[in-house]
């Protein structure tokens, strides 16, 4: 009796003889051929996912594409170094290679000129005889694996970019972000005898770090951060030391996280007693990790240089000071009054009220508020923002005198303090923990 086998577009009819030996031998192409049509049927399968696998697959691509965004950030910041004066002379102490975007150009020898001049948006750059005109121009080390620049007499790490934007010539350091950290530790903390502040240091190291890393992620085109005290103070090279390059080091690529990602962090140099809630300073919600504590009961920071201070004005000074920020005009007045309206819980002055009078005797009053007191009122010698707002004020005939602590905005790490517990034995976790409680310490790129 025959029997028919059929798969997919086949029919075929099989008489299966009396030996299988002799049916194997000879109907074997038969089988191969169906094992071929189903091995590659079923490779071809499509694999159908769920909802929930898709949601997964995106969040670790996701999650790949961070980590891979982080590492790209991480590796070089671009920090702005300042202007170069049109008509300019850059004096090159180390030999460097100058570059375009495409290709290396020319090698540029120690004690070498380089004549800069902005021409209709274009840079223009003569450098032994020969010209170069474009937008941006690089220099790197041309000694081996010394990577160290020296122009105009600065040291710096990595390349130095020279380009045009919006007819100005700026200066620009893209380097490596643990070189970066290096320039600036001693420049914004003390480094004090042998290993004293080395735990201060420590922790300064990560939130210099994260600053940086927070500020790389702002998408900025040009440049990530200023060299000075608009972002933090860099000084490249010269302002390394052995000490705080071990510091950094030892916390190398740790950053302060919330909620998995890079925290936003100030720090500042002393708190007087207490530090302060953001939301008093700069954002306008609350932060965890940034609110108001006591800095031990008698302050840590009570061995800063300016943990006390007093700033005395005459009446004439202030009124002047009031008009140079359009609170006034320029009618003739005379202080009648000034006296702290409220506080924070801090002890900061949260609200300042000035009372002055026409020449009608006509009263207005002028009400200023948290910071803006520091930038609007300034020290008496008026080369500094005033040094804080927690103080107390007193106005006699002819003199205001205002008595305060601290030094800084007060929002988040009090350096002198940390300082203080440095040297009493806590380990940098314990510092960033007591300042910013319940931050996260973590690899930048994990």
């Amino acid at each position: 009796m025959s029997r028919s086998l059929s798969y997919s577009f086949l029919k075929i009819k099989i008489i299966p003889p009396k030996n299988f030996t002799t049916f194997f031998l000879h109907y074997y192409w038969i089988w191969f051929t169906l094992a071929s049509i189903i091995f590659i049927s079923c490779s071809a399968t499509e694999r159908y996912t769920t909802k929930e696998e898709t949601i997964k697959t995106a969040s670790e691509e996701k999650k790949i594409s961070t980590h891979r965004e982080t590492s790209r950030l991480a590796a070089e910041i671009r920090v702005m170094l300042g202007e170069v004066k049109q008509d300019q002379l850059l004096s090159v102490e180390t030999s460097v290679y100058l570059s375009d975007s495409l290709s290396q150009l020319t090698l540029i020898e120690a004690g070498s000129k380089v004549f800069c001049s902005e021409i209709d948006g274009n840079l223009d750059l003569t450098v032994n005889g020969e010209n170069f005109i474009g937008q941006k121009y690089y220099f790197s080390s041309a000694n081996g694996n010394e990577e160290i620049i020296n122009i105009n007499g600065k040291r710096y790490r990595g390349q130095i970019q020279i380009s045009v934007f919006n007819n100005s010539i700026d200066l620009i350091n893209i380097v490596r972000l643990e070189d970066y950290v290096k320039g600036v530790m001693a420049k914004e903390m003390p480094l004090g005898k042998n290993n004293e502040n080395f735990e201060a240091l420590k922790a300064l190291s990560v939130c210099i770090r994260t600053y940086a890393i927070k500020k790389m992620m702002g998408n900025k085109i040009y440049f990530d951060l200023y060299d000075d005290t608009r972002d933090q103070v860099y000084g490249g090279v010269d302002a390394e030391s052995q000490l705080s390059n071990k510091a950094t080091d030892e916390t190398k690529n740790l950053i302060l996280k919330y909620a998995a990602q890079p925290a936003l962090l100030y720090y500042h140099s002393t708190c007087g007693g207490y530090t302060e809630s953001v939301e008093n300073v700069f954002t306008q919600e609350p932060i965890p990790y940034l609110i108001s504590i006591q800095d031990g009961n008698e302050p840590y920071c009570i061995i800063s240089p300016r943990f006390r201070w007093e700033e005395i004005y005459d009446h004439e000074e202030l009124i002047y000071r009031l008009k140079k920020y359009s609170l006034l005009d320029d009618t003739d007045y005379f202080l009648e009054d000034i006296f702290i309206k409220n506080r924070f819980e801090s002890g900061r002055v949260a609200e300042l009220e000035v009372v002055v009078l026409d020449d009608n005797d006509d009263e207005k009053v002028i009400v200023l508020k948290g910071n803006e007191i520091r930038n609007i009122l300034r020290t008496a010698n008026n080369k500094n923002i005033l040094w804080s707002t927690m103080f107390d004020i007193s106005v006699d005939k002819n003199y205001v005198r205002i008595t305060g602590r601290g030094f800084g905005h007060g929002v988040g790490l009090c350096q002198w303090g940390a300082i203080a517990l440095s040297r009493m034995g806590w380990d940098f976790r314990e510092i960033i923990q007591h300042y910013y409680p319940g931050i996260d310490l973590g690899n930048y790129n994990d």
